[in-house]
């Protein structure tokens, strides 16, 4: 999963593709929120899985902050690729703050960090409720097209129940 996120963003120009676009396809694939918790797992299984986690999210940064200008700028021209891109976001987020709360107080060894990784753990922890909040001020103000709020308001549904699950 890691390696087709990598082979997808290769291959992604500079442009803004619309999904509706020749290069649709792409755009759908370097898009795809379902990939990145595969990606976050797989790439913590690997033995050098921070790092390759870390230059997956490098890479994808660039797209997403491109997605989000667009779809403030072009309102309603580009509402299901942003959704998309900001989900991915999302669940890279969610991922890697599950794989965060997996570690136990008494699993850190040196006493002296242990308060700075608590501390870090929690403000983690709260992202995935700040990324909610983004979006949800964002359709409360109508940056969505109005034919689009029924799907931002279903995505809203499952990232909140995404959220509340262990």
């Amino acid at each position: 999963m890691y390696r087709s996120l990598v082979c997808a963003l290769a291959l992604w120009t500079d442009r803004i593709i619309k999904y509706a676009d020749e290069q649709g396809a792409v755009a759908r694939a370097v898009l795809n929120p379902a990939r990145m918790p595969a990606v976050v797992a797989e790439s913590i299984q690997e033995t050098n899985g921070t790092q390759q986690l870390k230059a997956a999210l490098d890479a994808y940064k660039p797209v997403a902050v491109a997605y989000a200008k667009a779809f403030e700028q072009f309102r309603g021209q580009y509402d299901e690729e942003y959704l998309d891109s900001f989900e991915t976001m999302f669940q890279a987020t969610l991922a890697g703050t599950k794989t965060l709360g997996s570690i136990k107080p008494e699993d850190i060894k040196d006493e002296t960090m242990r308060p700075m990784i608590e501390a870090a753990m929690k403000m983690a922890a709260a992202l995935p409720q700040l990324f909610l909040s983004l979006l949800d001020k964002q359709a409360k103000s109508g940056m969505f097209s109005t034919a689009f709020e029924p799907a931002v308001q279903g995505r809203m549904d499952k990232l909140r129940a995404a959220v509340a699950a262990p």
